[in-house]
């Protein structure tokens, strides 16, 4: 798996450079602040199954590379985290799904980033 999630990485490289933004990744424990770049896609289509009936509700999603946080040694973010992207503050919606490479982040938007 090792070689996959070596050509992830290339491909995610090649993303972040094209269309990614920097962003400032905030640990809710520690309240300590890291800098990385990420993809925001503003508004996708999430589906809540977690009642009796789907409800689908866009939301924003960040993408970003999961190398990004090992090489910095710092966990990964969970729910509760923060991102600072394009000046506005989110907060990682529900607990990211794991991945090979690149984590698809729900998040919620908390307004814009006082610093």
């Amino acid at each position: 798996m090792a070689d996959f999630n070596d050509d992830i990485d290339l491909c995610m490289d090649c993303c972040l450079d094209y269309y990614g933004d920097p962003i400032v990744f905030i640990q809710a424990d520690t309240g300590n602040e890291y800098k990385m770049s990420g993809i925001l896609d503003e508004a996708v289509s999430i589906i809540d199954t977690s009642g009796e009936v789907p409800i689908e509700t866009p939301m924003p999603v960040l993408s970003v590379k999961l190398s990004d946080f090992d090489k910095l040694g710092i966990k990964r973010p969970v729910q509760g985290d923060q991102f600072v992207v394009k000046n506005k503050l989110y907060e990682v919606a529900r607990q990211p799904e794991d991945g090979w490479s690149e984590s698809r982040i729900v998040l919620y938007c908390e307004g814009e980033y006082d610093a």
